[in-house]
């Protein structure tokens, strides 16, 4: 097993950033996910409703920061600012840093009033029940591991050629046996040592094409998932979400190597 993909993406549901290397941290791939657009009240957005965020990406030095569509510079912020907003991911409330931009593009790309925030080093989780990896933007888990061997069985069953992309997968290893990730418990790659958490359910976004947004009129490929790959209770799983045991470099090419 052999990592082929390492990705980032710098803001929530947004456009993929592909690695050659990176540092893993508790939170996950570093750089991975520290923005997110929300409502005014909070309340999280993400490209199940909103698939225009699938163009759209940040980028910062740490001082100034762009927000980017299409390759087109949309609107400009400052993340030295101290603002706070609380906000809401499913069930969960964060603290994180409200970034102050120049709005009018960026609202009349989603047509209303939207925010961005930043999970910066203030950021605190105001759940009773608290990560252990801290405050993170992504659904749950730091990182998302994907198998290509899994994605050829999908193809194959449906007969057709969806992207690994539709699954928004962080680290993605090639193989020749299909759902072996599901059996990993405690293994590495490169310098990292990775724990596996839970299957990733999935929904409708994975139906959706992530080059314009478009949906599968046949609402593929998750029918397919739902007829070779369900849970014991019908969830429809792709991928396994992970945690990190100990941080470190990855690299494309490193071997995945089960620990236990």
């Amino acid at each position: 097993m052999k990592l082929v993909h390492i990705i980032k993406y710098p803001i929530k549901s947004g456009q993929a950033v592909h690695l050659q290397q990176a540092s893993v941290i508790e939170k996950g791939v570093e750089g991975d996910r520290r923005f997110m657009l929300v409502e005014q009240d909070g309340r999280f957005i993400t490209a199940r409703k909103d698939p225009v965020l699938l163009n759209l990406t940040v980028e910062s030095d740490g001082n100034d920061l762009l927000i980017i569509h299409q390759g087109e510079i949309i609107a400009e912020g400052d993340v030295n600012l101290t603002e706070r907003l609380s906000v809401s991911i499913w069930n969960r409330v964060t603290s994180v840093q409200k970034i102050r931009l120049n709005n009018t593009a960026l609202d009349a790309l989603f047509k209303r009033p939207v925010c961005l925030v930043h999970n910066d080093p203030q950021a605190k989780e105001l759940a009773d029940k608290r990560y252990e990896w801290g405050p993170i933007l992504s659904d749950g888990y730091p990182i998302l591991l994907t198998n290509t061997a899994s994605l050829d069985a999908v193809n194959h069953a449906s007969g057709g050629l969806f992207e690994m992309a539709r699954f928004r997968p962080n680290v993605v290893f090639e193989s020749s046996t299909p759902w072996i990730e599901d059996d990993l418990h405690r293994f590495q790659i490169g310098e990292a040592i990775f724990e596996r958490r839970k299957p990733c359910e999935r929904c409708v976004l994975v139906t959706r094409d992530p080059s314009n947004g478009l949906k599968d009129s046949n609402q593929e490929p998750l029918r397919t998932l739902q007829t070779i790959h369900a849970g014991p209770n019908g969830e429809i799983n792709f991928g396994q979400n992970i945690s990190i045991v100990k941080s470190g470099k990855v690299s494309l090419g490193d071997t995945v190597t089960p620990l236990d």
